[in-house]
Formats: C-alpha cells, structure tokens, sequence
C-alpha cells in the first residue's frame, strides 16, 4: 500500500520552515521518528516523518537542516501533536528542546477506549483501516546512508495513517467522555519522559539490592553515580559500562584491588580493561561513608508478609476505582506502580522523598483518585 504515498523529502531548512508555516494553520501535525538505540544512552535519530493537511514530509537529520522550526511547532501552545506510542520519540524531542505542548497518544487513547492493552501501530492500522503494513523494514540501520526507497516508503507509511485514523480515535474519545482523561495521560507521559534520574539515587533502581548490607549499599550508590555520570558523559548505554549485576557483586565483595575485580564473572573483561580504576575508586569512597548516611535499606518484597496483604487490597482498590470510573484497571495502576508506592511508604526516608519523583499513583490524574485511598490501607 505504501507506494501510492505522495511525501517530499526535505533537503533545506527553508523548506521545513514552509512546512511548519502551513502545518500550524492546520492545528494538527502527525510526527514520527525513526532512531538506532543499541549501544547509546540516548536514541540517536535517524529520520522524522511528519504529515499535516495534505502535505507529508520525510526529514533527514544527518543532513545540514535546522530542526529548530519543528522543535519550535511542537512547543506551540496553539498544535496538537500526534503520534503512536510516543515513548522514546518524547526522549528526542526533550533532548532537543520540543516537547509537544499538546500530545495525543493514539495507544494511550486506543487503551482507554478499549480494555486497556497496548496495541502496536502495524495492529492499529489494520484493526482500523484493513491495511496490512509492510513489516521488511522494520530492523533497518536508520544511521546508515543512502536509505532506499522501500525505506522510505516504510516511514512515509507510519505517519500517512495515523493522520487517517487520529480523526477518528479523537472523536471516539470526546464521545466516550474519556478525552480529558486522555490528554491528562498524554502530559503525564511528556512530563515523565522529560525528568532526569537523580544520580545519587540511581541504585535505588538496581535489581539485587536487598542482599546488601549498610556499607555495601554506599559502595553501589557511588558506582551507579559514576556509570550514570559516564553514559550521559559518552552516550553510551548502562550495560555496556557495567550490567546491574557486576555492581551488585563489587559491591557486595567490596573489591579494592583489580584482581579482586577481576574474580567478579559479572564483570564484562572489557569492562575491568576501561574502568578498573574508576570502580576502584568508587568502593574506597563506598567504604568511607560513616554508618550514619548509609543508604536505606530495601528488601524483597517476596519475603515480606505485609507487603502481600498491602498488594492483594491495593489491587483490589484499585479494581474498585476503575470500574466506578469506567477506566480499564490496567490503565489506571500496574504491579511496578502498586509496587512503588510500597516503597515509598515503608523505605524512603522523608529527605529522600524531598528528591526524587513521587510515584505514579500518587501524582497527576492517578494521584486525585488513587492517592487517599491508598495511603488508608498503610
């Protein structure tokens, strides 16, 4: 289906700027990137698509092109922006200073108006238009050039329908009430894809942590410091400086030399070839931390007996509150955000809490609904 699209590829700033021009008297845009995100931090962009009215443009981020008339549209107050499960697109648009002002998320609004799953752009298209869409391209080196024109065809194709079917999915949501409900949802997703880990507070994040002890949970705090610190540095993924489990295990072994390092399995050799000193480091620094600012200590779940009578009612409530609401209980809590909420309660000190984000359930249009509710069965 994808070679009767009609799409410029725009080779200049000023043709962008023209676009930009007309697409804000439209009132809507449909954008979508495409990016590689294998060994970096950060996505990298290899292609934005973006459809207004009649005119469909494909963008070429590697060429000499000014974003900024984009970056800028998206911002505006005036547009909305639409796209198709917007996770890392929101990332780059953060990153380069054009976070939409007024998203609209087809999955977020397809999940409201349905039993609440996330359905995928190929499955929307079709469920909607009866248009099976060419999956061939879909591991394509976006980074690489030149892109051929199935390529091509293949991105001109995910914004082409969403223009279609938006028209719809809004008007199914203004006439189910759930609107609002959506675009709360929608800036929710803006917000919390623009917000920055704290660094000190990284290894709360860190799988294993319950088998640490007071000093050794110091020790994991100024490694996971230091990796955040090096991949936002480099942009280089978290697992390709260390995995989650070697910092456990140089945490819990309290390494101080490189052969007690290199003892560690978890611990890539390439690893221990680049870092040696600087993980070294962080353990003397770990190890000199007074008893009195260790970290807080987090155990498991699994082996704490009100944690599973605090899950079994918060599910419950929060059941309850869905179905008064005519919400689908997947869209309003899942475990991970019950789960956070626990942790909060029980083991985030008040200085912490004054320093990282609240959790989910209890913020936004969650929060209004969910938060008092919760807090009653501690």
């Amino acid at each position: 289906m994808t070679e009767s699209i009609t799409y410029r590829v725009i080779n200049a700033t000023g043709e962008l700027v023209a676009f930009c021009d007309q697409a804000k008297q439209h009132g809507w845009l449909v954008v979508d990137t495409e990016f590689v995100r294998t060994r970096t931090l950060y996505a990298e962009l290899g292609l934005l698509q973006a459809k207004a009215g009649d005119q469909l443009i494909l963008v070429d981020p590697l060429l000499d092109i000014d974003l900024t008339p984009l970056w800028s549209l998206l911002r505006d107050p005036t547009m909305v922006t639409v796209v198709h499960a917007a996770g890392e697109d929101l990332e780059i648009f953060h990153r380069a200073q054009g976070a939409p002002a007024n998203l609209f998320d087809t999955q977020i609004a397809h999940g409201f108006l349905t039993d609440g799953k996330q359905i995928g752009y190929a499955g929307l298209v079709e469920l909607m238009l009866n248009i099976e869409l060419d999956k061939s391209q879909s591991r394509t080196d976006w980074l690489q050039r030149p892109l051929t024109q199935q390529q091509l065809d293949y991105a001109a194709a995910d914004v082409e329908y969403l223009s279609e079917m938006y028209p719809r999915i809004r008007a199914k949501a203004i006439e189910s009430g759930k609107d609002a409900l959506v675009v709360a949802e929608c800036a929710e997703q803006v917000a919390k894809r623009g917000r920055e880990v704290n660094a000190e507070f990284a290894w709360r994040d860190v799988g294993g942590v319950s088998v640490l002890n007071g000093q050794q949970r110091a020790i994991l705090r100024e490694l996971t410091k230091w990796r955040l610190h090096i991949a936002r540095e480099r942009n280089i993924a978290l697992p390709f400086i260390a995995k989650d489990n070697a910092l456990i295990e140089i945490a819990r072994s309290e390494a101080q030399n490189r052969y007690q390092l290199s003892q560690i399995e978890e611990l890539h050799p390439i690893s221990l070839r680049r870092y040696s000193k600087e993980l070294l480091a962080c353990v003397e620094q770990g190890l000199a931390v007074p008893e009195s600012e260790h970290p807080e200590a987090i155990p498991r779940f699994d082996q704490d007996g009100a944690y599973k009578r605090f899950f079994k009612a918060a599910k419950a409530l929060l059941k309850d509150i869905a179905e008064a609401n005519d919400i689908p209980a997947s869209m309003l809590g899942s475990r991970k955000q019950i789960n956070e909420v626990y942790l909060w309660e029980h083991f985030t000190p008040a200085a912490t809490r004054e320093q990282i984000d609240a959790p989910d359930l209890y913020s936004g249009w969650r929060g209004r609904l969910l938060k008092e509710p919760l807090q009653t069965l501690f």
